[in-house]
């Protein structure tokens, strides 16, 4: 049931295993049914959900909770344990995010107009799956049908078609709409492989920017903000608590960017201050949009006062490549290494010296020493001879 995509196709599944099971006066089946809005994804297409099931989100929570807790745990070490889990997604998304500003997708199709869009609009992970309904769509899927006016085609497998059902593409030239019955786009904000072989059959090279959703963009995080103006106006966008969390999280941006900076720590300051006057003049009907008021002088500052100065590099200054902090690190640490080995090898040849010396002073000590030893014994031999005689 899961993998339905239309309610009809629902409908026909539910009866036949009905049927197959003669299951026509189960209670619980009978229950089940009349609440399927609820949890078939046939009848949940038009919304916005990743395809994530209910299920998953408990089933998640248990993975991330199982790792960080036990049944002895206080609610400190729980707090300390989901805190760094947080930070580790922060650092994977921040690096995710340097691999996307640092390094560009290649295509696995080079001369594709439609890869090399979505190669420079989408991140690398969004990208990825793209490029497999790219793929699937337009190796692995044919046209069994199209209108007189081609606002209708017919897409099926090009294998095993007896087996499946056709999915049903719209395609409006007007404004370049395009719509599928599995309503992968609107539960994804992906376009389906369908719809990817619909308009290679159009010979459209280029994707409609409407289905070029910003929160897939490699640049999402950054053009979050500047793209609230052109969302248009009465739209839900524009209500009071989307409104309230927007300005929030741009107005948290600025001010962590500005954190620790003194000069744009003013200048925020004073912005905001002359914002708010004429935020109340605007709501009380006295001032227009072309007569906004600037009165702080933290604010006359030149733009120039927040740019680098200009890097001149003196006269008799060398134009190769200055040297970095690990590899200056590099050169004293192997400087340091031939000094160690050269105090070892002094030091190693001064123990052998000594070494010899001892051993030259002490072989001839006990040569001295034997040499006396028998003279004295001599000596005393001959003098008991001559006690002995007389």
């Amino acid at each position: 049931m899961s993998k339905c995509d239309s309610e009809v196709e629902f409908e026909r599944s539910w009866n036949e295993m009905i049927l197959e099971g003669n299951l026509q006066t189960h209670e619980w089946l009978g229950d089940l049914y009349k609440i399927r809005s609820k949890w078939s994804t046939a009848f949940n297409k038009e919304y916005f959900s990743m395809g994530i099931l209910s299920t998953q989100h408990s089933e998640c929570t248990n993975n991330v909770c199982h790792g960080i807790s036990k049944p002895t745990s206080s609610i400190t070490e729980y707090f300390l344990g989901l805190e760094k889990i947080i930070t580790n997604w922060r650092r994977n998304e921040q690096d995710e995010d340097h691999k996307c500003s640092q390094s560009e997708i290649v295509p696995v199709i080079r001369s594709s107009s439609i890869l090399k869009q979505a190669a420079r609009f989408y991140s690398r992970k969004l990208y990825s799956f793209f490029e497999e309904e790219f793929l699937h769509g337009v190796g692995g899927m044919s046209i069994d049908f199209v209108s007189n006016d081609s606002s209708k085609f017919l897409v099926n497998y090009t294998e095993n078609k007896d087996q499946s059902n056709p999915w049903v593409v719209h395609f409006d030239a007007t404004d370049c709409t395009i719509q599928c019955t599995c309503k992968k786009f609107e539960t994804m904000g992906l376009l389906c492989c369908h719809s990817m072989r619909v308009l290679r059959q159009l010979d459209i090279v280029k994707i409609p920017e409407k289905y070029l959703m910003l929160r897939w963009s490699a640049k999402a995080r950054k053009s979050f903000y500047s793209g609230y103006a052109g969302l248009g106006k009465g739209t839900d966008c524009g209500s009071g608590f989307i409104f309230r969390n927007h300005i929030s999280r741009f107005a948290y941006q600025i001010s962590t960017q500005a954190q620790g900076n003194e000069l744009a720590e003013q200048y925020m300051l004073g912005a905001m201050k002359d914002m708010a006057e004429n935020i109340d003049l605007l709501v009380e009907g006295k001032m227009t949009n072309s007569n906004f008021i600037c009165k702080s002088k933290s604010r006359a500052a030149p733009v120039s006062a927040f740019k680098d100065p200009q890097k001149c590099r003196p006269k008799g200054i060398s134009n190769a490549r200055l040297k970095g902090y690990w590899e200056k690190n590099e050169q004293k640490r192997k400087y340091n290494c031939a000094l160690d080995a050269l105090l070892l090898y002094f030091y190693c040849a001064f123990d052998a010296l000594l070494l010899r010396i001892y051993c030259t002073f002490t072989a001839h000590l006990l040569r001295f020493y034997c040499a006396f030893t028998a003279l004295l014994l001599r000596i005393y031999c001959i003098f008991t001879a001559l006690l002995l005689y007389y």
